[in-house]
């Protein structure tokens, strides 16, 4: 290939490039979180999900008010004149002598406040998972501007060693290296546009679009900036405590059930029984009576104590939690305490870096430095950039981790390409389970 096929090889991919990313610069703006999550918020209909959880613990209560239903029996008896005929009507009700309607309805009005505080982790959760798709988005952005300003510098250097070239000052193979590395960032800079157009069909898909355009507010870095007080925060709000308190509560309640059943509960009997003989006299008799079961094999001597092995173990396994997720919470923000310090001294390597590797062109332009000079500085500035942005994603992944274990949840759980149905899917099943409590 000739001198100037690769040269205007080189110039057209990179006219490519730049028209794509001008076409790319139209797009739709998503300038914050917040503005994609209202778009996600708008989309999912959560809201819709929360209401009718709320209708369905609700009836659960009025559900567990209700009374034991009655039962009836009607017996009948010789069916000929001449017959002695017995016609027998019975109503058999079980009596709660010992709470079991009562304890119902706590186990329902506890039920209920299990919801609420679930559909608070929910909603922290489903606003977790948009701002993680977010930040690879963000990522992205940072990723595609640092190759962006490479080619920049990639290209200035292939028009310098092409200049110097065609004045004789330096040998081809000289500009050869430096066609060669303009063709790499060109690939790298088209591959982080494939990544950016990527990260922002994640982020659509939240709500609703299987291809969206979008673009980022450019000027502010994005760090994580308020992890820190949103960790703050949701440790406050002692929702995780709070649910843990409750789930001993209902182990508290199932042991109480356990000892009501082994208690003779007993039943009433009223019944009506009469008699009609063939010479036409009518006897008729009213019966009063009680069944009391005899607890005598079975009196949950056996159930109480495992359900009561099995609180001990829920309460110690919660305890553990709750403790291995405020070191795991301290340790993240240690790291990124440390994390934002490399990054801003990464930035003053960068501001380094950019005027070496100014300087180093401008001394190859007047002939003074050879093209491995300059090649070096820019390979050192590129270095950097990948090296700033590597800590950012370290950043991020360690902030989110923070905030989902303040939570309850995991980094794993949120990063999911399906995790808003996964989360969907659990509310649907916490509104099942109530019914399915109802219905026994």
């Amino acid at each position: 290939m000739s001198l100037q096929s690769m040269a205007f090889l080189c110039h057209s991919l990179l006219a490519c490039v730049c028209t794509a990313a001008m076409q790319y610069s139209h797009a739709e703006n998503v300038t914050s979180f917040e503005s994609a999550l209202a778009k996600v918020q708008s989309y999912q209909t959560q809201d819709q999900l929360w209401q009718q959880g709320q209708q369905i613990s609700e009836l659960n209560i009025q559900q567990s008010r209700l009374w034991q239903n009655p039962s009836i029996s009607i017996e009948q008896s010789g069916f000929g004149s001449d017959q002695e005929q017995e016609f027998n009507v019975g109503i058999r009700q079980s009596l709660d002598l010992f709470g079991q309607r009562k304890l119902n309805q706590i186990i329902a009005n506890t039920s209920d406040q299990q919801i609420q505080l679930q559909q608070q982790l929910w909603k922290a959760q489903s606003q977790l998972i948009v701002r993680f798709a977010w930040s690879q988005f963000a990522l992205a952005e940072v990723e595609q501007s640092a190759y962006s300003s490479q080619l920049k510098t990639s290209k200035a250097n292939l028009d310098s060693a092409q200049k110097r070239y065609q004045a004789g000052s330096i040998a081809l193979v000289d500009f050869e290296r430096a066609q060669i590395e303009a063709l790499e960032f060109q690939r790298l800079y088209q591959q982080a546009m494939l990544n950016q157009q990527s990260a922002g069909r994640q982020l659509s898909h939240l709500w609703g679009e299987t291809s969206s355009h979008l673009q980022l507010n450019k000027t502010a870095i994005p760090w994580p900036e308020q992890s820190h007080q949103t960790v703050q925060r949701y440790i406050a709000e002692g929702w995780l405590e709070k649910l843990y308190a409750l789930n001993i509560q209902q182990s508290d309640h199932q042991i109480e059930n356990l000892r009501i059943q082994a208690r003779p509960n007993p039943t009433l009997n009223v019944g009506m029984k009469r008699s009609k003989t063939p010479n036409e006299s009518n006897d008729t008799t009213l019966a009063m009576g009680v069944d009391i079961p005899l607890n005598i094999f079975n009196r949950q001597q056996y159930a109480i104590p495992m359900v009561q092995q099995q609180q001990i173990l829920l309460n110690q396994q919660q305890q553990r939690e709750l403790k291995q997720q405020i070191l795991d919470i301290a340790n993240s923000m240690h790291q990124l305490k440390g994390l934002r310090s490399q990054f801003d001294a990464t930035t003053a390597q960068l501001t380094l870096a950019t005027k070496v590797q100014s300087r180093t062109l401008q001394g190859f332009q007047a002939g003074k430095l050879a093209i491995t000079d300059v090649q070096q500085a820019t390979t050192q500035l590129q270095n950097l950039r990948l090296g700033q942005l590597q800590i950012l994603r370290q950043a991020w992944q360690t902030a989110l981790t923070a905030e989902a274990l303040s939570i309850g949840t995991s980094y794993e759980e949120i990063s999911r390409s399906d995790a808003y149905i996964q989360l969907n899917k659990k509310v649907v099943e916490a509104s099942q389970n109530l019914i399915n409590g109802g219905a026994r």
